[in-house]
């Protein structure tokens, strides 16, 4: 800009607010979230270059061509592109030439005319390359001006040492020194971005996750089990300082919260029971809930969240099934009506789909399908302008990591994050949402997050990070005496086995930064790993009878399959090799069969296959049986049913009626023995639990030794009858983590 006093001033308002728009202006500068991203329009119009105008890539040579708009008019008096509208400005930029300038001032050098008409080029290619380049060339006119060698149009002789052509080289050449150094410092040697870190928004007892922003990502709603670490409830909390304001208060499990893109609901998912579970909204501020609708509950009670909001705020997708024991679907559930339209149909054979995501713009859904339990792909839904389904889903691979799990869309549209691995060992991996790009692990998350959720608007990202340390302990099996920590780590140590001999224990632990099979001396010391399977989840450990081998499973290849080791290590050996889910395994008391839990029926039995290979035998019919474990006497099959009983069964090895032995078991916290069953109940409301002994002579059940803290998974008792080892959650937590100015 010029003074009346001649002097240059710079000035620049960056991206300024329209504070009020008059009929037909053309001209318009929009103040909107910070965004450069590639399809974004931003930016004042008439100084656009055509490559900005279309939204495509920009760079150096952009700021060139808006330095030639300036230049035009610094010069004429007149701006190079012109129109009665945005829309005409854009028009003109893309497919009108600027009228020369020494049409419209017959005193301006040829030489400077050639110099705006370069930074003007519709081409990128024909303009200065690089700002010093045309900062070169102003200076040698400035040279050429004030020696009198500069030549002018014809009739303007007069002009060329005037002091206002010096003026207005001068102003060019200054212009041209600060723009060279913007575009050094933005573009051609960029200043680093601030490295993103995070910092606790969260730090309460318990556990605290699945966060979700409000729209203008001011506030936060997320699940909470309370300061007293009791039930699961939905709060919400202002980013920054203050206390949380609690929505719900129903005893049920309360998960996954979404606020609406419009702010004023949020929904989220009620665990009515074992069996059921109910989609839910409730104003932000707390008031009525809503019921929107119902659904058979998981057969796989997994802790992938499974709703999203649609753009306007009038419908929501939701996972669910029909009957008790179909896969989840994704459904689309209007808010208005409660109809709802399925938008998924996952084979038969799969837990199902869930973990919903759609894109910013309603086109494409993302979504989880679980193969088995842990193991699935992304996938990738178009759907139509009313979120119909358009096409088949197409799976999104991301090399080098499996599986990826979670995925949220990033604002810009365009990319994704997902996460892989379980718990201290998740990560956060940012990629383009068709895979067509390597992924990058998130900036400022490190091991141990999950659960991401962005808001464009606030330029924030939250984030889950959780810790779990479960610890192995060993008391008397009499429970005479204390209980004494046996197998510590800072990480999460499971499963203890005793060998047959009593002499070692195999167990499995995270602490290598996935779910590894190890052993140690029956004193807990001399952990070593040993399996090195490339899959998130190597567990379930079991001694063979003659104690060479151990089995396990592993999703390495995908799905769950079995697999047996030699206990010094080595090259395992695949057992199982089918498209189903094949878990928690166990010998045969002749080492001659393992048996194990499979979904190959369509719903979980028990079925065994010969150790040296051979077709698999299904062993129960009724279905939901899990973790089988062959009598001493080798005369039953003791095993789980997961049917809302949680229970231990029994059936004759040759066939027979299944009948129930023990109710409420934690997983597969059981071992029989000769004389009776030790078992932990299913854990309470904090997750407390207990050692118990089932007497078969008396039928009498007594309690050997309270659990105080959560109970965890696998119970042993020593070949000897002297030890019982069992696993405990001595601390398990998870906080929510803020990014701040998060791109």
């Amino acid at each position: 800009m010029l003074t009346p006093e001649g002097q240059v001033k710079i000035l620049d308002f960056g991206l300024a607010k329209l504070t009020q728009r008059t009929e037909g202006e053309g001209d318009v500068t929009q103040t909107i979230a910070a965004r450069t991203d590639e399809g974004t329009v931003l930016g004042t119009t008439a100084y656009m270059s055509p490559e900005q105008a279309e939204a495509r890539p920009v760079d150096a040579r952009s700021d060139i061509f808006a330095f030639g708009s300036l230049l035009y008019e610094m010069t004429t008096g007149q701006r190079a592109f012109r129109g009665d509208t945005q829309m005409s400005t854009i028009s003109a930029i893309l497919r009108d030439d600027p009228k020369p300038a020494s049409e419209l001032r017959s005193d301006i050098p040829a030489q400077f005319v050639r110099v705006i008409t370069r930074c003007l080029r519709k081409d990128h290619a024909r303009r200065f390359q690089h700002m010093a380049d045309l900062k070169v060339e102003l200076e040698e006119l400035r040279e050429e001006s004030e020696s009198g060698k500069l030549s002018v149009t014809p009739g303007a002789a007069a002009f060329g040492r005037s002091s206002k052509m010096l003026l207005w080289i001068g102003a060019a050449f200054v212009l041209a020194i600060v723009a060279a150094a913007a575009v050094y410092l933005r573009s051609d040697k960029p200043v680093a971005d601030a490295p993103l870190h995070a910092i606790p928004l969260t730090s309460f007892p318990g556990v605290e996750d699945q966060a979700s922003f409000s729209p203008d990502g001011s506030q936060i709603v997320f699940q909470w089990n309370g300061e007293k670490e009791d039930n699961f409830d939905i709060y919400v909390k202002l980013i920054g300082q203050g206390a949380p304001l609690r929505l719900t208060t129903d005893p049920a499990y309360d998960s996954d919260p979404k606020w609406s893109p419009d702010g004023r609901l949020i929904a989220f998912e009620r665990r009515i029971s074992r069996t059921e579970m109910a989609v839910m909204t409730v104003p932000p501020l707390g008031g009525p809930e809503r019921k929107l609708a119902q659904f058979s509950a998981r057969t796989f009670f997994t802790e992938i969240p499974g709703l999203s909001w649609t753009p306007d705020s009038k419908a929501i997708i939701a996972g669910g099934a029909d009957q008790p024991n179909q896969p989840t679907r994704l459904f689309l559930i209007s808010l208005e009506t409660g109809e709802r339209k399925p938008l998924t149909s996952p084979p038969a054979q799969t837990v199902g789909d869930g973990a919903p995501a759609l894109s910013p713009d309603g086109r494409t859904l993302a979504f989880w399908r679980e193969k088995s339990l842990g193991v699935g792909d992304t996938y990738m839904l178009d759907l139509s302008r009313d979120f119909a389904p358009s096409g088949e889903p197409r799976t999104i691979a991301i090399a080098g990591i499996s599986p990826i799990r979670r995925p949220v869309w990033m604002p810009n549209g365009r990319e994704i994050v997902v996460e892989s691995g379980q718990r201290q060992a998740a990560r956060l991996y940012r990629a383009a949402a068709e895979g067509t790009s390597p992924a990058r692990e998130m900036e400022g998350t490190g091991a141990g997050a999950s659960e991401l959720t962005v808001s464009g608007a606030a330029r924030r990202a939250v984030f889950t990070t959780a810790v779990q340390n479960s610890v192995i302990y060993r008391a008397p099996a009499d429970g005479k005496g204390p209980a004494e920590r046996l197998i510590t780590s800072t990480f999460r140590e499971s499963f203890p086995q005793y060998s047959p001999d009593g002499k070692r224990i195999a167990f499995y632990s995270n602490r290598s930064g996935t779910v590894q099979v190890w052993t140690c001396a029956a004193d807990g010391s001399s952990a070593q790993q040993l399996t090195n399977m490339n899959a998130p989840i190597t567990a379930s450990p079991r001694w063979s009878p003659d104690g060479k081998s151990i089995s396990f499973d592993s999703n390495s290849g995908g799905n769950w399959q079995i697999y047996t080791i030699s206990a010094e290590g080595g090259k395992p050996r695949q057992i199982t090799n089918d498209a189903f889910t094949n878990v928690t395994a166990n010998w045969s008391r002749d080492g001659r069969w393992i048996y194990y839990s499979s979904r190959r029926s369509g719903e979980s039995q028990i079925w065994k296959v010969p150790v040296e290979g051979g077709a698999a035998v299904q062993v129960t019919r009724a279905g939901g049986s899990s973790s089988p474990f062959e009598s001493p006497d080798g005369k039953w099959l003791y095993f789980t049913r997961d049917d809302g009983t949680g229970g231990v069964w029994k059936m004759p090895l040759e066939g027979g009626p299944e009948t129930q032995v023990v109710q409420a078991v934690h997983r597969s916290n059981y071992v029989v023995v000769d004389h009776g069953i030790y078992f932990t109940p299913r854990r309470g409301a904090n997750g407390e639990s207990s050692v118990r002994y089932l007497d078969f002579a008396t039928g009498a059940i007594r309690t050997l030794m309270p659990i105080e803290k959560t109970i965890d998974l696998g119970l042993a008792v020593s070949p000897d009858g002297r030890y019982v080892l069992w696993s405990q959650t001595d601390h398990q937590g998870s906080d929510l983590m803020l990014i701040e100015n998060f791109r």
